[in-house]
């Protein structure tokens, strides 16, 4: 099984669990094992006003599901340790979940996307 965890970005094909947030992708970690998962960092929210909607940035972010898996998966043998993939287009914050990670002794891997949404191609 695999997990895909982001607020707006589809997954790549219909074999990937999506988790649209931190709840959901903790519960989903918590019930399931999963080979590969690949997690976003920034949460955004759509908010609407009349006919214009815009997506706005959210305190909470993707980093707990990161502290999560740290805290699931530390010492276990490196076979049944999940492929982290970061897939986020906040590279100082997907830098510091992969920091955080290996401090835990879980290797991911950093596959940096371009912006996801409006508001993230204005900054």
């Amino acid at each position: 099984m695999k997990l895909w965890v982001d607020d707006i970005r589809n997954a790549p094909d219909d074999t990937w669990h999506v988790a649209r947030t931190a709840t959901e992708a903790i519960r989903a970690l918590a019930r399931y094992h999963f080979d590969v998962i690949s997690l976003d960092h920034d949460i955004s929210h759509q908010v609407t006003v009349g006919a214009l909607g815009r997506p706005y940035p959210c305190e909470e972010t993707f980093a707990s599901v990161a502290y999560y898996i740290a805290a699931k998966y530390v010492d276990k043998p490196a076979s049944i340790v999940p492929k982290i993939v970061l897939h986020t287009s906040n590279t100082v914050a997907g830098d510091e979940m992969a920091r955080m990670l290996a401090e835990h002794g879980i290797d991911s891997q950093k596959k940096y996307m371009g912006a996801a949404n409006r508001l993230e191609m204005e900054v």
